[in-house]
């Protein structure tokens, strides 16, 4: 059995016992079952799932790092919510947001490289939007 933390700045968000776990790895998902080798990985925005009492469950992370040291999982999240916790109506609204928002971009405008920011900033929001979708549809 593996013992799978899930902690971000504010709370623990899960302490539970599981057989195996997936993680969004910055380079990919990756598996993790017991006696992985030892590892530190950072973690993309994405799903979280792992074996619970009831069958799979999921989890939205969004950036953070990974340890994996013998039979233990600890993720570090910068936000991590719960697929009961995700409002899909407010993703909804996100993601046509930061669609608009992209679709204005002006990468050619003289001040590129504010524009380039604006980018950066709505990817990441279009991105949050969906894995919230993904993750809430796992339910």
């Amino acid at each position: 059995m593996l013992s799978l933390e899930i902690v971000t700045p504010q709370r623990k968000v899960l302490e539970a016992q599981t057989e195996w776990v997936t993680l969004p790895g910055s380079e990919g998902e990756m598996g993790i079952l017991p006696e992985h080798i030892p590892l530190v990985t950072t973690l993309e925005t994405g799903i979280v799932t792992y074996a619970g009492d009831q069958g799979d469950q999921s989890l939205a992370v969004h950036w953070g790092y990974a340890q994996v040291e013998k039979n233990r999982v600890t993720v570090l999240a910068e936000l991590a919510e719960s697929v009961e916790d995700i409002d899909v109506e407010r993703a909804r609204d996100a993601e046509i947001r930061a669609k608009e928002e992209l679709s204005k971009i002006n990468l050619s405008a003289d001040d590129w490289e504010s524009e380039k920011r604006r980018l950066d900033k709505y990817e990441l929001k279009l991105k949050r939007s969906l894995v919230r979708q993904q993750a809430a549809s796992l339910k």
